[in-house]
């Protein structure tokens, strides 16, 4: 089966979209190319809709984007659709995911690059745990939180280029800060606002930190 074209890569604020069905088996749904964006990467799946159908997550398996919808879909292989994410909750895991990088950025600065064991960002919050053992200072969480808002009311731009040599890893960068990373972004610090930080203990010698855009 043809590899779908990622069109959320270089158009993560396309909310409407045509595309051909590749493949349709019961509520799973293939599509040649898709702005639906598929959970991995410690980002949620988009949910929207299909044609006349709701997608109710993406995931990606082998390699292939599958939609999920809620229901059989009355469309067909070769059929031509029209998709549409939820905006709205995209644009809030954007938010989200971009204010994590940047908070990440000060927490190493401020602890040492402590281990991420995990992450993961919807439209509510960010949730990443760290390697650490006893309890992250709250006052010094306090400075990572003011030193966090104070570099996104600075309006930074943010831009995502692929490796010249690797063009499928991706590399994002705001300001000073540079990682790895295929997710969706915002293109400004200024379109996020400020965030609030909350630590929470899921183990011992873990700490998770939630950033929440408020």
């Amino acid at each position: 089966m043809p590899e779908t074209k990622k069109l959320y890569d270089d158009e993560p604020y396309l909310v409407i979209f045509e595309a051909e069905v590749l493949n349709v088996e019961g509520n799973r749904v293939v599509l040649d190319q898709t702005v639906f964006y598929p959970e991995g990467g410690g980002q949620a799946g988009d949910t929207g809709t299909i044609g006349d159908v709701r997608v109710v997550d993406t995931q990606i398996y082998g390699g292939t984007i599958i939609h999920l919808t809620e229901s059989e879909p009355s469309f067909s292989v070769g059929d031509v659709v029209e998709g549409a994410i939820d905006w709205e909750r995209r644009y809030k895991i954007m938010k989200h995911h971009s204010a994590a990088h940047i908070m990440e950025h000060f927490l190493w600065k401020r602890f040492g690059k402590l281990e991420r064991l995990g992450s993961f960002v919807d439209d509510k919050k960010d949730r990443a745990d760290y390697s650490y053992d006893g309890k992250l200072p709250p006052e010094e969480l306090k400075l990572v939180e003011d030193n966090t808002n104070a570099f996104l009311a600075e309006g930074h731009e943010i831009n995502i280029d692929s490796e010249p040599l690797q063009p499928e890893i991706r590399v994002w960068r705001c300001g000073p800060i540079e990682m790895h990373c295929a997710g969706t972004h915002v293109k400004n610090t200024n379109e996020i606002g400020s965030v609030k930080l909350k630590r929470k203990n899921p183990g011992r010698g873990k700490e998770r930190i939630e950033t929440s855009i408020v």
